[in-house]
């Protein structure tokens, strides 16, 4: 009778201990201003049959990057490595960005499929003067046009799923 008692009261103990880690306390679940600001922001941005139709870079940040990049640029850490923008030397000239933004590199995917070079020029234009960078944007259409692969690959392949 004993060890019933005692197996009843350590199953009581446990059970109450799991729903103890189960509760969230509110200030965890509430979206960061700039979360929320960056999310009203991505549902502006229009998509089209062909991509994306916004031309706003700090939109086309929000719908595209912010989600591995973060909404600050900070960069995360997680089931891979976002790098942050924030305060990224790299992006003092935009060809680095304009080159990933294009064709991608490692985890990062091509945009270049869906973007027109204005869209590129717009969105490494936000990220190099915003997200705490303060460097002059020097994109242009031609520097994008440069970028781009004479044969780019076909998007609808098996490697591309």
């Amino acid at each position: 009778m004993k060890s019933i008692l005692l197996t009843t009261a350590a199953a009581l103990g446990f059970s109450a201990l799991a729903a103890q880690a189960q509760m969230t306390d509110p200030e965890e679940t509430t979206p960061r201003r700039a979360e929320t600001a960056m999310s009203m922001r991505a549902d502006r941005a229009d998509f089209g049959g062909d991509g994306y139709t916004s031309t706003d870079g700090e939109v086309l940040y929000g719908t595209l990057c912010a989600g591995c990049h973060m909404p600050d640029g900070r960069g995360a850490v997680g089931a891979g490595f976002y790098p942050a923008l924030a305060g990224n030397e790299n992006l003092e000239y935009s060809g680095y960005a304009i080159y990933i933004i294009v064709n991608g590199q490692g985890g990062m995917p091509s945009l270049g499929h869906f973007l027109d070079d204005e869209q590129v020029v717009a969105v490494t234009s936000y990220i190099q003067s915003e997200l705490g960078n303060g460097y002059e944007p020097d994109a242009t259409v031609e520097d994008v046009e440069y970028s781009r692969p004479v044969d780019p690959a076909d998007q609808n392949t098996k490697e591309h799923e």
